[in-house]
């Protein structure tokens, strides 16, 4: 049985002082007894103290002894095991030695701190999209005395963010196509009528907190041009530009958004939320700078922010 198994199988004695391997050496590369210090030599650093506990109750209870900890590998890296030992004695003696075996359960660490991770990941980013919702229905409804068109426009809002969900849900969340959520932003004029638009920059990445801010931006700026700027009338033109730059020896992304060959543009008396979620909304989250520009021959927006280098967490 001891051959036939993968387990670490190994015996005792009574004070645990010795511990021979007397089997699963070829998965742990480890066999014949080893010295009084077996603990500080095969015992991870931060495990010894739990493993010496259940060793110290399990002798004074003669009880099995149980445990999951990592041990050393033969090429030195840390493996997760489950280990238990039974206590072996004569009818009504003391016990005179321990058996027992250790699982390796690496695989199963590993995809329980993954699930843990991902629990984590979710419940921010749930409350970072519920804080995203309120403020749009706070924004969007307060001070409107046209609740139905408040109403659209929060619904549209929301469409929206569930778009910039969609492109990041196909990536796993771990980063978005620049030219995807520009063009998620336009669809309903884009498939429409896809001549009206000139869409050019590089292949660029953008991790989901800009991507999401983007997102929003790009949505306010063509819902305008639907209503008010170029996309309002049959010649009008937007052009969405971007590049990638070098501002003060950092990578940056540089985005241009700029109406032409609509209606006349006039500078509105006050800004409204569109406007604020564009100037103050993108600078926050992209940690960058942005220019909107009521020109009357057409709406220009330049955005620049900085972007985390390759391989380095936003």
């Amino acid at each position: 049985m001891v051959d036939a198994t993968s387990d670490l199988v190994y015996r005792t004695n009574q004070d645990w002082s010795e511990v021979d391997i007397v089997g699963g050496s070829l998965l742990f590369g480890r066999h014949g007894s080893l010295t009084p210090d077996w603990l500080d030599v095969l015992i991870h650093p931060d495990d010894r103290d739990q493993v010496a506990e259940a060793i110290t109750r399990a002798r004074a209870t003669q009880t099995p002894f149980s445990a999951e900890h990592r041990i050393r590998s033969e090429d030195g890296t840390w493996a997760w095991v489950s280990s238990r030992a039974v206590p072996i004695r004569p009818i009504g003696g003391d016990v005179t030695e321990w058996f027992g075996a250790a699982t390796d359960i690496t695989a199963r660490r590993q995809h329980e701190e993954h699930q843990h991770l991902l629990l984590n990941e979710l419940n921010h980013r749930v409350k970072n999209t519920l804080a995203i919702v309120q403020s749009l229905a706070l924004q969007t409804l307060r001070g409107t005395d046209d609740m139905g068109l408040a109403c659209d426009r929060f619904e549209a809002r929301l469409h929206a963010l569930a778009q910039a969900h969609d492109v990041l849900t196909r990536q796993q969340w771990e980063h978005a196509p620049l030219g995807d959520i520009v063009r998620t932003a336009i669809a309903p004029c884009l498939l429409a009528d896809p001549e009206r638009f000139d869409i050019d920059g590089p292949e660029m990445q953008l991790d989901p907190q800009r991507a999401l801010a983007l997102s929003m931006a790009l949505h306010e700026l063509f819902t305008n041009a639907m209503k008010y700027g170029a996309l309002s009338t049959r010649p009008g033109r937007v052009c969405i530009h971007w590049r990638a730059d070098t501002v003060q020896g950092r990578r940056t992304l540089v985005l241009s958004w700029q109406e032409r060959d609509g209606p006349p543009v006039t500078a509105p008396a006050h800004r409204g939320f569109g406007s604020r979620l564009i100037e103050r909304g993108l600078r926050h989250d992209l940690g960058g700078d942005v220019a909107l520009d009521f020109d009357t021959t057409g709406v220009k927006c330049r955005i620049t922010a900085p972007m985390p280098d390759p391989g380095v967490a936003a």
